[in-house]
């Protein structure tokens, strides 16, 4: 859902955390550890995704099992990313 957003056109990083969020919350068995929009080079966390490209994370508690995830948002072709 969140790479459908941004590749319609979205670009708050806190949209698409909160996205994430609610989707992710509506599994009862779900504790969500952290959600994160982060530049995919250098690691610091962005408020606005701009032309580079982006790391939206996630750590998430089923139980006792800590799942994490990452999906790369942007133009990443001849980027190195982290």
């Amino acid at each position: 859902q969140a790479q459908t957003l941004y590749a319609e056109g979205e670009r708050s990083a806190s949209r698409l955390v909160d996205l994430v969020r609610s989707t992710v919350g509506n599994e009862p068995l779900a504790r969500i550890d952290y959600v994160s929009v982060n530049d995919a080079v250098t690691l610091e966390k962005i408020d606005k995704l701009g032309d580079g490209t982006a790391l939206l994370s996630l750590a998430v508690f089923i139980g006792k099992t800590r799942l994490i995830d990452n999906v790369v948002l942007g133009s990443h072709k001849n980027a190195a990313v982290a």
